[in-house]
């Protein structure tokens, strides 16, 4: 997969300048379709109420798994427009935030809405181990990294980077790799032309639970049931930690 040609579609991306005082869901879906998440939708308010609760349900779940423990720190490999950090922001007092994307246009939506003073444009694979931060995340960004090899650099990482959970969503199901190939053909006439050099990069959850054990952590997988999302059944979600 050429990586090059996903950057130069994400660099086109992000927003100039975004206005905060509305409701957090309106600002979320502003930055949503920044993230490319801006297709076009019979429902779009119920499109993106389903991101908004998956986005909910993600953050209990963050509170379980810490078993009590506060999460004050965290960090975003592929922030993107900053969306999630956005949502962190609101419900964590003097939360520390940071985040890395290879978008300089996305890094700089980010800093129109995040407080931080660690969000850097560059390549996820070079992310720094210090500091730490409590949760370690990267939202639907694994799908775009050009091989294995460099996705186990990065998830490796972010694990040694996170104090205590390291979170990954939309991880593209290799054992749904076909159906998936199947259903974009169906959808789109000349798919294969059209997204030459933009493929996915998909994953077994062997292939996660082995990194995870090799840095003794326990892994908990999570299927999306965002029936508004067509990917949503292709996709899992996983949560890393001790």
């Amino acid at each position: 997969m050429e990586e090059n040609r996903w950057k130069s579609v994400w660099e086109k991306k992000g927003l100039k300048q975004i206005d905060l005082n509305r409701s957090e869901f309106d600002v979320f879906c502003d930055l949503k379709r920044s993230d490319g998440f801006d297709v076009s939708v019979q429902n779009e308010k119920a499109y993106f109420s389903a991101f908004y609760q998956e986005w909910q349900d993600m953050y209990e779940n963050v509170g379980k798994i810490a078993r009590g423990e506060a999460i004050q720190s965290i960090y975003e490999v592929g922030c993107g427009s900053g969306v999630n950090l956005y949502l962190f922001q609101n419900r964590i007092k003097n939360v520390i935030l940071g985040g890395i994307d290879y978008s300089q246009g996305m890094i700089d939506t980010a800093s129109l809405i995040i407080d931080s003073t660690d969000l850097t444009c560059g390549e996820a694979a070079n992310i720094l181990e210090q500091p730490k931060y409590d949760l370690v995340m990267s939202d639907s960004v694994f799908q775009y990294f050009k091989d294995l090899d460099y996705a186990e650099k990065v998830l490796e990482k972010m694990i040694h980077k996170s104090n205590k959970i390291t979170y990954l969503s939309e991880i593209h199901d290799m054992e749904q790799k076909e159906d998936w190939l199947a259903n974009r053909r169906k959808l789109m006439e000349n798919y294969d032309i059209i997204y030459n050099g933009l493929g996915k990069t998909f994953y077994s959850k062997d292939w996660i639970t082995n990194i995870a054990k090799r840095n003794h952590k326990k892994v908990l997988f999570m299927h999306s049931d965002n029936a508004e999302y067509w990917n949503s059944k292709y996709v899992f979600h996983c949560f890393i930690y001790s």
